[in-house]
């Protein structure tokens, strides 16, 4: 994969921040469900969680391609057993967080996520690593 690339999907599993549709109003569950679509390879799901700036970084096949292979390392740790925020970093459109990930098999990693406020919801942006 190009560096820009790996940075770019990096980002939106760390930024892996979501759109609320609609549900919680907690910018934290905007996170674990983009996690949860990670996980279960859900292509669109992801794309509608992002922000039009991240979508116009990424091809919708390379993104295919790396959220395939994400899903895939996910599953062979056992999937995710719990998302732990360790820094959150709050300013008026958009919310910086380091994400500690636990895997099914007791590993771990941790991930950037951020989101940005577009049309009033919260939308996955590219965190910096």
């Amino acid at each position: 994969m190009k560096p820009l690339f790996k940075l770019i999907i990096v980002a939106i599993f760390s930024s892996l921040l979501i759109t609320a549709c609609g549900g919680s109003s907690d910018p934290k569950d905007i996170i674990r469900d983009f996690y949860s679509k990670a996980e279960a390879n859900d292509v669109e799901g992801v794309l509608d969680m992002m922000s039009t700036e991240t979508k116009a970084l990424v091809q919708k096949e390379k993104l295919e391609k790396g959220l395939a292979e994400k899903s895939e390392e996910i599953k062979e740790k056992g999937g995710i057993s719990s998302i732990e925020f360790t820094d959150e970093k709050v300013k008026e459109e958009s919310i910086d967080y380091k994400v500690k990930l636990t895997y099914g098999d007791g590993s771990t990693s941790t991930d950037k996520a951020k989101l940005v406020k577009e049309d009033g919801e919260w939308k996955i942006g590219a965190a910096k690593n």
